[in-house]
This record gives C-alpha cells, sequence and structure tokens, in this order.
C-alpha cells in the first residue's frame, strides 16, 4: 500500500531517485531539490480535495483550523469570518471561486493519516514536523515571493504550481525571524519549474520562492514543515546547566553599565573569564542527553486502537508489538527503569528492565513470552504500555 511505502521510509519516498546519504550530504540546510516522479498518485493517499471538502462542510472548524489568502487583491480574515471570529464557511467558498487560497494549517493535529505521516518524519530528523494545507483554485496567486523560517518538503497532489527559487537574503533564519519585505529582497531568479501531480521539492529555510498555480484545474498541495533543535539551543541550554552550578554566571552586571561615561574594560575582563570557564564546565554528553529527552517528552503520543484493545478480554497469549515509528527510550535509575517519550515518563519497577529491552527491541512479544516477570505485574505493564500508546497488538492474533 502507498501508505504504508510513505511511513516506513518517508525521507526516501519524497526525494527519490536522490538517496538519503546524497539528500544529508549535498541538499539538506544547503541548497533546493526538485524530485519529478512519473506516478502521479504518489501522494494521492494523504490527502484529497473531497476530503477538504468534507472538512469545510461538516467538521468544526475552530478559527485557527482555517485561513486565506490571495495576493491580488488581498484578503482580510473579516472577509470569511463572523464577527464573533467563527468560519463563515460560505464566504470561504465564494473568496475561493474569486481565487483566494484555502489554508488548513496544521491539519495533522486533526487527520490521523497526515499524523502517522509526520510522526514517521520526525523520527528521520529528531524534530517536530508539521503539515500545512494550501487548496489553490487555477491560474491564481496566494503569497508574494517570502521565505520561511524552517525547512520545506511541498508535496504537490492536485493540479500544477510554477514555482521561482530565488536567492538567500539570510542563512538559517531562527524560527520567528520573519520575512519583511523592506529588509529583504528576492535576489536574482535561480531557478524555475513546474511542480506537476506527484512530485516534490525541498526548499531550505531562507531561499526566497513564490508559487503561482498553473491551468484550470485547482493545485492542492501539502508544505510539510521541519521545526528542528539548533546548536543554539543545545549551546544555551549548556550555558543554563552551567549557571546553575557556577555562581560567577549569576552575578549582575556591573552597575552603572549604560552610562556613557562607564568604562567597560573590567567589564570584558570578566566576560572572558567566564567564556574560558563555560570551555572547561560545560559537559556536552549531558546536555546533549538532555536535550533528547525533552525532545521525545514533546511528541504526541500514538493511541489509535489502545481504547479498541482496552475493552476487548486480555489474551496472555495475544502478540504485541513496538509501535512503528515511537521515538522512545529508556533510562535505568537506581530504583526504578523510565520509559522516555511522548506525553512524559512511563515509570516501572526496577525488576521489569529487561522485558521492557526485550518490548523495544521491536521483536513481537506476548504476556506469557516475557518469563522473568510475575504474571500480575507483566499484565499492568503490557496495559500500561497500551494506554501510551507504546506498544500495539498485532492484528490477527
Amino acid at each position: 500500500m502507498p501508505l504504508e511505502a510513505i511511513t516506513q521510509d518517508p525521507l526516501s519516498y519524497l526525494v527519490a531517485p536522490v538517496t538519503k546519504t546524497e539528500f544529508f550530504n549535498t541538499y539538506h540546510e544547503k541548497k533546493a531539490l526538485l524530485s519529478k516522479h512519473s506516478d502521479t498518485n504518489r501522494f494521492r493517499d494523504l490527502l484529497s480535495i473531497d476530503r477538504i471538502d468534507e472538512i469545510i462542510a461538516s467538521t468544526e472548524l475552530p478559527p485557527s483550523s482555517l485561513d486565506m489568502a490571495r495576493k491580488e487583491p488581498t484578503i482580510e480574515r473579516s472577509y470569511y469570518t463572523f464577527k464573533n471570529g467563527n468560519i463563515d464557511r460560505g464566504a470561504v467558498i465564494r473568496h475561493y471561486q474569486e481565487g483566494a487560497t484555502i489554508i488548513l494549517p496544521q491539519l495533522h493535529l486533526a487527520d490521523e493519516i497526515l499524523s502517522n505521516f509526520c510522526r514517521s518524519l520526525e523520527n528521520v530528523f529528531s524534530s517536530h514536523v508539521q503539515t500545512n494545507i494550501y487548496l489553490t483554485p487555477g491560474s491564481s496567486q496566494g503569497f508574494n515571493t517570502h521565505f520561511d523560517d524552517h525547512d520545506v518538503f511541498i508535496i504537490q497532489l492536485s493540479g500544477k504550481k510554477k514555482w521561482r527559487l530565488y536567492q538567500k537574503p539570510i542563512e538559517n533564519p531562527y524560527k520567528g525571524e520573519s520575512f519583511n519585505t523592506k529588509e529583504y529582497k528576492a535576489g536574482k531568479l535561480q531557478k524555475e519549474f513546474e511542480l506537476k501531480e506527484g512530485d516534490c521539492v525541498y526548499i531550505p529555510r531562507g531561499l526566497m520562492h513564490d508559487a503561482i498555480s498553473v491551468g484550470e484545474k485547482a493545485s492542492l498541495h501539502i508544505t510539510v514543515g521541519l521545526i528542528v533543535k539548533k546548536w543554539a539551543d543545545l549551546m544555551l541550554e549548556a550555558l543554563s546547566e552551567v549557571a546553575i552550578r557556577n555562581p560567577k554566571f549569576r552575578r549582575s552586571l556591573p552597575p552603572g553599565f549604560a552610562r556613557p561615561d562607564y568604562n567597560d574594560k573590567s567589564a570584558k575582563i570578566y566576560f572572558d573569564e567566564l567564556v574560558n570557564e563555560f570551555q572547561k564546565d560545560s559537559n556536552f554528553d549531558a546536555v546533549f542527553e538532555l536535550i533528547k529527552e525533552n525532545f521525545l517528552r514533546e511528541r504526541t503520543p500514538h493511541l489509535r486502537g489502545s481504547l479498541v484493545d482496552a475493552s476487548s478480554t486480555f489474551l496472555k497469549e495475544r502478540l504485541y508489538i513496538r509501535r512503528e515509528n515511537l521515538q522512545a527510550t529508556l533510562k535505568l535509575e537506581e530504583s526504578e527503569a523510565i520509559i522516555i517519550c511522548g506525553g512524559g515518563d512511563l515509570r516501572f519497577e526496577l525488576k521489569m528492565s529487561e522485558a521492557l529491552k526485550v518490548i523495544l527491541s521491536g521483536e513481537p512479544f506476548s504476556a506469557t513470552s516475557l518469563t522473568d516477570c510475575e504474571d500480575n505485574s507483566t499484565l499492568d505493564m503490557i496495559k500500561k504500555l497500551t494506554a501510551f500508546g507504546i506498544i500495539e497488538p498485532i492484528k490477527n492474533t
């Protein structure tokens, strides 16, 4: 099935025929990559215009769940919302008829297929992955030339768009470092191409670009955004850890440092001392582990099927397996075993550690196969792991 192919090896599915190794060595955070695919249905199962029609017509639409954009004439939010901020569905369709792009931000939070897709990419990049959906009428343009503050994969599902890539006015912008037309210019056109159904393009953050739908057929694409942890995040965390242990970093700046007659010579000497102490006292291993653990805790648990399993009779012979694309790690402390995972930490008695290693290895298991554990504790452990989305029963067992 196409969806299985996407979630099992998502990066290869996006960038083929380029390999993952070549992508990271040549393109990642460096330059754009256009991946042309002859199969127009390559990404069809991720989303469709019919699904968007269903969402707009039949589901709850909180104010933050839908936006619209149009290059000319521009469209204000008040044009398609009621006075209380709720979405005016009829106005959305009407403005879409008149050339406005429909945007569904963060649709992966409400759509299981997109959620699983994002989870599979998070496992590749160790970054938060999000989706924004753009449905643009034929021969229309939603946005002016701009850059994004995060890397994106653009997946073309329906119709086609003409893309233009320019220069990088800023290298690797921070999250929230928004584009400003007065400050940044597109520069010289570097590349121009049509993105057709089944194609994908990777655009690193900071690269200026724009797009316009081509032909009468509506264009539907998914923008997959990578919200990454940066080296600056790690360095700031390391500095914070040093400051907790070293009171020199917690001293106030010199009294009167902002006065025009202040002599900053002694302040610079002290600053250089702190830099040297930071280099000496910072602990990469500890901070890197902390960054990793916090990232794992921030993941969204995958609970699909957990309630169904909890509603059925528990069988000791039933086979379970670690969930696909689960991001979790086992940490052993003096008195307990801890699984660090999305939603927080799951704590168990230390005697369960060997069984937990088997479970997290990815090999199928049952309650009866975990012979090192007592029946009651094994049963409770399996139920707990199921409830928090760590494992799932293997179908037809």
